[in-house]
Order: C-alpha cells, then structure tokens, then sequence
C-alpha cells in the first residue's frame, strides 16, 4: 500500500498544480509551500543549515489547530524559554492568519507528504520532539521522524471507530500512527478506541481547547463596531458558517422575530462573503467597510475578517455555530458557550465530545431544518427569561489538559 499511497501523494500534487491556474485555494496552498521551501534554502546559502538546537516543532491543520495547541506553545515559551517553536500548517488560511505569531520562531507550511520534502523541513527545523495537534497524522512524516528517532505526541486526538485508518485495508496507516509516542486524548473514548488496536501509550486529559476558551474569557476585548451596532439591542451570533448553513436561517433573519445578527462564516474570502450576501434581502453591513454613521442601523453585520470571531460571542445572547450541516465538521462550540449562552448547531455532530456533553448539559441544541431552528431560538428565548445559563462551570470543571501534556513533555525532553 506505501507505494499506492506515494502515488496518490503525487498525482494529487499535480492536480493541485492544475487547479492553481484558476483556484485562488489551490494557488496558495501552492506558493506557500514554495515559498517556505524557498525561505528554508534563503537560511543555508547564508550558513544556518538549521534552525537550531533546542527546538519545539508544533504541526497544526489550520488555525482551529493552532488554537488547541496555543495554550501549550504559551507555558513552553514562560518556563522553557530556551526552546524555540517552530509551528507548521497544512493550510493557508492557518498560516495567513499566524504567520507572524509572537511566540513563534518560524512559521511555514508542511509539504507535500513525499519523503525527500518531509526530510528537508526536518533537516532544517531540527525538533527535539514533533507536538501533533488533533488529528493530523502524515504516514511519511510519522516513518522519517521515527528514523530519525525523534520523539512524536499526538494532543487533543479525537479518534472514532469509522474512521478510515481502522479499516481492514487500512493496516499500513495504522501501523504508521503506531510510531507516535504518546496519544493525550481529549476524551475517553479514544482511549478505549486505542486500547483495541493495542495502542496502550495513552492518556486522556481532555481538550486544550477547554484552557484556551477560559484564557479568552478573561482578555475582555471590546470593540467598537459591535457596541456601535448593537446600540443597546439584543443580537445573536451566527458564528464560523458555511454555505450549508444558511438554509436554516436566512428566512429567520428576515423576519421580525430575529433580533440583530452577527455572521461571521469560516471563509472570508470574496466568493463567501458574496454567497451570504446573495441570500440576503435586508441591508446589511461589512466589518471591513463599517460607517458608524449609519450603519447601526442595519440588521446584519457580516464580520469579513479572521481573529475576531472568539471575542464577540460575549455580545450575544444566543449563538449558531456553523459546520454542522454539511461534511465539513462542527466549528468550536466553546468559544461561545464559555460566555453562557445557548448554543444551536446543526445535525452533524456525533463525532465531537463537547457537542454531545452540551446537548446533555441542556445548553446546546441540534437542529436540521429551519422549521426546527425557529422552534429551538424561540424555546432558549423563554428559557434565557425563566432561568440563566450556567455553561461556565460545567467547562471549568475540564481545564487542566494542558498542564498535564507539559509534565508529560518535560519527561520526553530530558529523554530525548
């Protein structure tokens, strides 16, 4: 199966090549490999053929990944402050977003999974240890690590027993994922999972997420536009959508029994923006583009940029959180409901923890149509008067995975 593998690996590059002359996706997935390949060969014509002695390599798919991994890179860099971090995406919205992150010492893409490339970025970055954020797991990456007996964790896994890599044909995957370490799972079903395939070098923790929404919590940003919008008015936040999502909704926010609402879709590039727009009959008004002269008096903000999402759930009473209505997987349910307030998501959601614990908490509601997403704002806008939400502590009772991962990274590190 290796070489079937290597050569899917190949064809799918050129595909990508092919698709760069018209995909703007597909275009910068390309230059920002070529670029980093570029910029690691710019460091040894000038003699640093690596990056250095003491180093911290994170692998992040994009930014959901890299706010998992935050609250670690943060207490390696307050109390092991001669390690550099190096951090690495698989996609270009991650990348674009933090590329210039203050903590880290380099930021680039992870190639292609072909072993020549996967070996020039180990050779240059030269980690003591690979820290793989959720479930990102490269067969070629995980066999040049191991021979060159650098040490491997996977953090916040999620695994489920449908997952491709646990099927019969799929043995030569699994047994790549096998070289890792030590798995922290977020939860302990991943562990039981685990244990069936013998895999025994595992402890759960729970997510890093916990500690990072917590960490959001007490920033209190405030900003401008939204209390500019909001003008004193109820509103609700219909937060990392996708164009599977509006179906529910659209007719809602039309409607007079919608109070003001926050869009802000996972994709903010033009061709989303202009799909929410397109559904849109009511005026509507743009962070990028926002006049406080008249544009409180609008019923809808679409927020067209990233990084500020996390922050504006505080301004809502309710929210919807997008991704679960399609294929593409629900968004982070917590960076809202740390704020207790009651969440919506769509029907797809059997495969995240944290959704089903809220589901059976009583604050989150799932929902398939919106017939059934007008029935459920109506119910959490009653409930909201009758009793107040108490997500808060139901989270905090979970933090704490971070410091375990640390402790656990500490031992790895002396060893290494």
């Amino acid at each position: 199966m290796k070489p079937f593998y290597s050569l899917i690996v190949s064809l799918t590059s050129i595909l990508i090549n092919f698709c760069s002359i018209f995909n703007s996706k597909a275009k910068g997935f390309l230059d920002g490999r070529k670029n980093t390949h570029k910029i690691i060969r710019d460091f040894k014509l000038k003699g640093t053929n690596s990056l250095g002695l003491s180093v911290i390599w994170f692998h992040c798919a994009s930014l959901g990944e890299f706010e998992q991994s935050r609250p670690l890179i943060e207490k390696v860099k307050k109390f092991l402050p001669e390690y550099k971090i190096a951090i690495s995406f698989f996609s270009s919205s991650g990348y674009n977003v933090k590329k210039n992150y203050e903590l880290a010492d380099w930021t680039g893409f992870l190639p292609m999974d072909k072993k020549k490339e996967i070996n020039f970025l180990i050779n240059f970055l030269n980690p003591k240890i690979l820290i793989l954020v959720k479930n990102e797991f490269w067969p070629n990456l995980l066999y040049c690590m191991k021979e060159k007996k650098i040490p491997i964790i996977s953090i916040s896994c999620n695994f489920r027993s449908k997952q491709f890599f646990f099927s019969p044909w799929a043995v030569w995957f699994l047994k790549a994922i096998k070289t890792i370490n030590h798995f922290y799972t977020s939860d302990i079903e991943t562990k039981k999972i685990l244990k069936k395939k013998n895999i025994n070098n595992t402890t759960m923790v729970g997510d890093t997420r916990i500690d990072r929404v917590l960490n959001i919590l007490n920033k209190k940003k405030e900003f401008k536009i939204i209390n500019d919008f909001i003008n004193n008015e109820d509103c609700w936040i219909a937060g990392s959508t996708w164009k599977e999502d509006y179906s529910l909704f659209t007719d809602y926010i039309h409607s007079k029994k919608s109070p003001k609402v926050i869009i802000a879709p996972h994709d903010c590039s033009a061709e989303s923006i202009s799909a929410i727009t397109k559904k849109l009959n009511i005026p509507y008004s743009l962070w990028s583009s926002y006049s406080f002269k008249g544009d409180h008096s609008k019923k809808v903000l679409i927020i067209d940029t990233i990084g500020v999402l996390k922050y504006t759930y505080k301004y809502a009473k309710w929210a919807y959180i997008g991704g679960g209505m399609g294929g593409n997987g629900l968004h982070n349910i917590l960076e809202a409901a740390v704020y207790d307030i009651p969440i919506i998501i769509g029907k797809n959601f059997f495969d995240f923890p944290e959704a089903t614990d809220l589901i059976k908490y009583g604050t989150c509601f799932s929902v398939s149509s919106d017939i059934e997403f007008e029935k459920v704002t109506q119910l959490i806008s009653n409930d909201i008067k009758r009793k107040p939400i108490n997500n808060y502590d139901f989270i905090k009772k979970q933090e704490g995975a971070t410091d375990e991962i640390f402790s656990g990274l500490k031992k790895i590190l002396v060893e290494a």
